[in-house]
């Protein structure tokens, strides 16, 4: 009896196998990478000089603007985009002020109020302004008014407003409000209404 036969079926059977072995080994291996999906904390794409991922420079310059805020009696900083740089002090709130003359009187129901303010030009360029136009003041109410222009006793108003400076020099006045009796000053603020820049404003009650 021979035995060549099975000898055969084994090698045919092992030479099937292995093929199979091999078609599973390959249909099992791992496919292409894929791009990765980024989560929490991860490094950032490196992004060169003018393409879309660059992020802003820092170095630009913030836009002049915003209110500089304090008490009665504080000096605070105003400034606006044409170069204005004042130091302005709210030296007092004359409440109730009488008027410089006899023809100076507040109008039925009201009295006047004064704000003295000192201002100090800080830029190098003259500032020249009309500090009643600049200046007004918030009620208790909410409500905003602006300045009379009619002269209060012991205080004068600048040079009838206005007001020049040349750098490092400063002057001393009072801005005259008409305040309805009952109502009371609890802000004051200083700007110039011209340019848009930074507001001084001060807290009184």
């Amino acid at each position: 009896m021979s035995h060549a036969a099975p000898a055969r079926w084994w090698t045919a059977w092992g030479t099937a196998g292995a093929a199979v072995a091999v078609l599973a080994v390959t249909s099992c291996s791992p496919s292409p990478p894929h791009p990765a999906k980024t989560h929490g904390n991860t490094a950032p794409a490196t992004a060169s000089a003018g393409t879309a991922g660059t992020p802003p420079s820092s170095s630009s310059k913030p836009p002049v603007g915003g209110t500089s805020t304090g008490q009665l009696g504080a000096t605070l900083a105003v400034s606006d985009s044409s170069g204005t740089r004042l130091d302005v002090t709210l030296k007092k709130v004359i409440d109730p002020a009488s008027g410089a003359n006899s023809y100076s009187k507040p109008g039925s129901g009201k009295r006047f109020v004064g704000v003295k303010l000192r201002v100090k030009n800080t830029a190098a360029a003259t500032y020249q302004n009309n500090a009643n136009n600049e200046t007004v003041v918030v009620l208790a109410d909410g409500k905003t008014l602006h300045a009379n222009y009619k002269p209060i006793a012991n205080c004068g108003n600048f040079d009838n407003g206005q007001i020049k400076l040349k750098s490092g020099a400063a002057s001393t006045g009072c801005v005259t409000f008409q305040v309805p009796k009952g109502q009371t000053v609890v802000k004051v603020s200083y700007s110039n209404t011209v340019f848009p820049g930074t507001t001084a404003q001060w807290h009184v009650s």
